[in-house]
């Protein structure tokens, strides 16, 4: 079998499960993260032989694939803004529209010292690319999920950034740190039950469910909930970030003014649904 052949296998494989672009880009991902096997290569060095080894792993990763097992957690890794991140079941994959929400709150914060918490951290991958761009400041990050902490304390450690973490439950409350905050920043859970059936097979079949469903049928309980602990440890003058559900926009910033926050801005993201929302306390 060459390069070229095994190629086209995987290609072939999942065709009839996603669309001609993301079948290659899946393919691609996939020879570049478990082969080491850039475009280039397979351009130039498709002749080449792939070896009985790398065949037997490409059959395993296609009968994953072929169960619509998300590529990121095939190879475990996933990229958000310029780093690699260690992935698996326990987490969601970063999405692009979170980069925007951290490129959001970089523009108007300057590297100083001050405390910044990332509500349901999952990954860890707006704590730390907050603490790569703001080394004065403190991050810190919490989970309802031991698991996901496990794979956001992994993250912290191979990209070497300082976070402190703890495990806790924000419906509850929770502040472990004791301490106030000067951002707080959250993508919750914020799909409803009955919105389970419009899912894709590869998000909701592998993707944890904790953290995509909010709790029943209330979308916005977790928006709830982070407001109400922002009454209570976000500082004065302090700023709450929010990823939110396109379709409830406005009921979150409803909410926010009907807590006296100021300064309520909603943000579109590059595909123009309204995706995250600031405001300030």
């Amino acid at each position: 079998m060459t390069i070229n052949s095994a190629f086209q296998i995987l290609l072939d494989s999942i065709g009839s499960l996603y669309e001609r672009d993301e079948v290659e880009a899946i393919a691609r991902i996939v020879f570049e993260d478990v082969f080491g096997l850039l475009p280039s290569n397979i351009v130039m060095e498709g002749d080449k032989e792939f070896s009985e080894e790398n065949a037997n792993s490409l059959f395993k990763i296609i009968e994953r694939l072929k169960s619509w097992e998300p590529v990121q957690y095939v190879t475990g890794k996933s990229y958000f803004f310029g780093n690699i991140f260690h992935v698996n079941s326990s987490v969601l994959i970063p999405r692009p529209e979170t980069e925007e929400l951290v490129q959001w709150v970089l523009e108007g914060t300057g590297n100083k010292q001050q405390n910044i918490l990332d509500i349901g951290t999952g990954s860890g991958c707006i704590a730390i690319s907050l603490k790569e761009n703001l080394p004065l400041a403190e991050l810190y990050a919490t989970d309802i999920s031991k698991d996901a902490l496990k794979v956001a304390e992994i993250n912290s450690e191979k990209l070497n950034k300082k976070i402190h973490f703890a495990n806790s439950d924000i419906l509850e409350l929770e502040n472990t740190f004791n301490i106030k905050f000067d951002i707080i920043i959250s993508n919750p859970p914020y799909i409803a039950e009955s919105e389970k059936s419009s899912l894709d097979n590869n998000v909701i079949d592998f993707e944890p469910y904790t953290a995509l469903f909010a709790k029943g049928d209330d979308a916005l309980i977790f928006y709830k909930k982070i407001i109400q602990f922002c009454n209570q440890y976000l500082n004065e003058s302090g700023r709450l970030f929010f990823e939110i559900n396109q379709q409830y926009g406005d009921e979150v910033k409803k909410l926010l003014a009907d807590n006296y926050f100021s300064q309520v801005e909603l943000k579109k993201d590059i595909n123009g649904n309204n995706r995250m929302i600031k405001a300030m306390r």
